[in-house]
């Protein structure tokens, strides 16, 4: 069921793919997944309701926007939520999603980088990932954004290692409401997560990613990987995302 094809694809598009350096070192990518898989991964969609408030689930601070809704594979109690086709088709996906191949593919295209992420670790970061006996995690999941959605820059929490953003709407309706990535233009701390205010006061927008069908967004994290969303669905469509991030994995 597509398992080869896709792996294929999607190694293809991540190494033939031109890495953009501005603000940060990312990839964008259109047409990441064969057509008739995309056509089939939107019918397999979970209905709203089996998706958890974001804020429920003890992952993002208290904070955090009530527009953000996840369905976490990596959570059996999200899975069992699923029909037997629809665990079928998620477990073929993220079988893909987490392989080596994949792994290799796309920190072979970002080596620079992330190897000068690694080499400058902190005293803190290197006990805190067993540095240089590094191991890594994966996280799948799908996102719903809903009317009044919007996060500031922010560089994403130290354990990050690698996110990607997979787009997922049916239309391009939403098209100017993709992931805006930024260049700090005063001196800010990597770590601190900015309200949409300090963000227009402390940042230079330098692009922002159009919310497309079947495209992808994927970066490293590192000190300067500033990204977020202004306001969207000013129409009141829900925006779809499927999220894959690798992790460092923390010393217990």
């Amino acid at each position: 069921m597509y398992t080869i094809n896709l792996l294929d694809q999607l190694i293809n598009s991540f190494v033939d793919s031109k890495n953009i350096d501005d603000p940060f070192p990312h990839k964008f990518i259109e047409n990441i997944f064969p057509s008739s898989f995309y056509n089939d991964l939107l019918n397999n969609i979970p209905d709203t309701g089996l998706y958890t408030p974001i804020k429920d689930t003890g992952s993002v601070t208290t904070d955090y926007s009530d527009e953000r809704f996840i369905f976490n594979f990596t959570d059996k109690n999200d899975s069992n939520k699923l029909s037997n086709s629809q665990q079928l088709f998620f477990n073929n996906l993220t079988k893909v999603l987490f392989s080596k191949e994949i792994f290799q593919a796309v920190t072979s295209s970002f080596k620079e980088t992330l190897q000068f992420r690694i080499n400058t670790f902190s005293d803190d970061e290197k006990r805190l990932f067993d540095f240089p006996n590094l191991k890594f995690s994966y996280r799948a999941a799908l996102i719903k954004d809903f009317t009044k959605y919007s996060l500031g820059a922010h560089t994403d929490n130290n354990t990050k290692f690698i996110t990607f953003l997979f787009y997922i709407p049916s239309t391009d309706k939403l098209k100017a409401n993709g992931t805006s990535l930024y260049k700090p233009i005063t001196n800010v701390k990597g770590s601190k997560h900015f309200t949409l205010e300090q963000t227009q006061q402390n940042f230079k927008k330098i692009k922002t990613c159009p919310f497309i069908p079947n495209s992808v967004l994927l970066f490293p994290r590192t000190s300067n990987s500033f990204h977020g969303v202004e306001e969207v669905n000013i129409d009141m469509k829900e925006r779809n995302l499927l999220l894959l991030n690798y992790y460092f994995i923390k010393v217990q």
